[in-house]
């Protein structure tokens, strides 16, 4: 409407000007003809005194005269007319934007206070609880348009097939006056109590200690990290054995296929060393705990040693957050409970009828398919889960063997194969041409210096012999 109303308003003007610019050549105009009226009736009274027969002639002449000067006193009327309607037009111009420019100022007002609700419900951190990936703006500046915009539309975007549905409201409103109840009857039996207030960003719990209220995320969080111990104690047992099974599946793999020359390998997963940088103190007794015994048939022992290691996981995970100031609880107990921060990869080689560690004396081929040869389980072990049974068994090698013999890179490439792996793979030097593989697709690429152009010659590989191919995107028939 601001635009419209400016566009008017300019025309408005223009023909303002154009009807003072007519007024003015008609004031002349009118000036002018009353100058030669007035000269006219002199010279008819000269004339009419020395010339009688010529007076009937300047009789006419001067009635012309006369219309004309009425003639040129309409047109005055007029763009008199004219100009008082151009300035009404321009008066009502001026209103519509004075309208439009409170009106801008009232939706800028509304949308910075739509930013400033959004930084506000991200500052609360539900906002990564719900879509962790997100990006969000430094918290600690206002929020300007275009981030908050960018923001708000990826949001949308991720949580787009989040339900919002009457129903999903009322059963999640449901399920948060359920846990609070439960959170209620929990703090009552430790002499505390639980207070909720809804604001603009959601139900904020507070925690009423010797009759002093704190927000959970205080020093009394402690309590609720109390009463959610047993289930962050399943979750990780969960997580432990699922790790367990996935070791066991990729060790079968290796089993079932050892090298052309007979070396086998195994993967094993342990525990770093207890305390500093390492393993949480308490791990290895409450790993044996954790994998061997269902939470459900735990004594008090064992809660008592699962707990204490969990506790004193997120106590030191606490104070090296209060140390470097940051941090929400999520993120807290999101490193404080990763339990694959606490282990180690270390690969096995059978040698002299025992497993030995694969950095012990080996030559560099075998070292190499130490090194490869788990990793081609581990993919395998992935593709063969259920549901996944005729999926590509894609591995993706990127300048792969660097350092390896022609040798060993053919075992390699004959596990490959026996892991039944679909492969593509970029190198400097390698082709892939080994008996060990039926087939493959080779794309050659070559460049001269000085030359903005790359040319692709194509060849096949069936085993035997590599043969060059035709260029399927050849625009240009070969030179004779």
């Amino acid at each position: 409407e601001l635009r419209d109303a400016m566009a008017e308003r300019a025309q408005q003007q223009r023909r303002e000007q154009e009807a003072e610019a007519d007024g003015r050549q008609a004031d002349e105009q009118a000036a002018e003809r009353e100058a030669l009226a007035e000269e006219a009736r002199i010279r008819f009274e000269t004339l009419g005194e020395s010339v009688g027969a010529e007076v009937e002639e300047l009789r006419q002449r001067l009635s012309d005269a006369r219309a004309a000067v009425t003639v040129n006193e309409t047109d005055i009327k007029k763009h008199g007319e004219a100009l008082r309607e151009a300035g009404e037009a321009r008066a009502r111009a001026e209103q519509k934007t004075e309208d439009a420019e409170a009106k801008l100022e009232e939706r800028s007002a509304t949308r910075q206070a739509a930013i400033a609700q959004l930084q506000g419900f991200a500052v609360t951190g539900l906002l990564l609880t719900a879509w962790p990936d997100a990006e969000l703006p430094p918290l600690r500046t206002p929020w300007t348009i275009e981030p908050a915009l960018t923001l708000a539309r990826r949001t949308e975007q991720a949580l787009a097939d989040v339900k919002a549905d009457d129903e999903t409201w009322s059963r999640v409103q449901s399920q948060v006056s359920q846990d609070y109840t439960e959170l209620g009857r929990a703090l009552a039996a430790l002499s505390h109590q639980a207070q909720a207030e809804t604001s603009d960003y959601g139900l904020v719990v507070s925690i009423v200690y010797q009759n002093r209220p704190e927000l959970l995320t205080a020093g009394e969080r402690q309590v609720l990290e109390n009463h959610l111990q047993a289930e962050i104690a399943s979750a990780v047992q969960k997580l432990l054995r699922d790790a367990e099974r996935q070791i066991n599946a990729i060790n079968d793999e290796l089993e079932k296929r050892p090298t052309s020359t007979g070396v086998r390998f195994r993967l094993q997963w342990q525990t770093l060393p207890e305390g500093a940088d390492g393993a949480p103190v308490g791990l290895e007794a409450a790993r044996r705990r954790l994998l061997n015994t269902s939470a459900d048939l735990w004594s008090v022992e064992d809660r008592r040693v699962v707990g204490e290691m969990l506790q004193q996981r997120i106590a030191a995970e606490r104070s090296r957050a209060d140390a470097e100031q940051g941090g929400s609880l999520l993120e807290q107990l999101a490193r404080a409970l990763d339990y694959r921060r606490w282990h180690r990869f270390r690969v096995q080689r059978w040698q002299d009828g025992q497993w030995r560690p694969l950095a012990g004396p080996a030559s560099s081929g075998e070292r190499a398919l130490g090194l490869t040869v788990p990793l081609f389980a581990a993919v395998s072990s992935y593709y063969s889960q259920a549901g996944a049974a005729h999926v590509p068994r894609l591995v993706l090698l990127d300048e792969a063997f660097a350092g390896i013999d022609d040798a060993a890179r053919a075992h390699c490439m004959a596990l490959i194969r026996e892991f039944d792996l679909d492969f593509v793979i970029t190198s400097e030097r390698e082709w892939a041409c080994y008996a060990e593989l039926p087939g493959v697709s080779i794309a050659q690429l070559q460049r001269r210096e000085g030359i903005d152009a790359v040319h692709v010659s194509r060849w096949t590989w069936d085993g035997r012999a590599r043969r060059r191919e035709a260029d399927p995107d050849r625009r240009f028939p070969p030179a004779p």
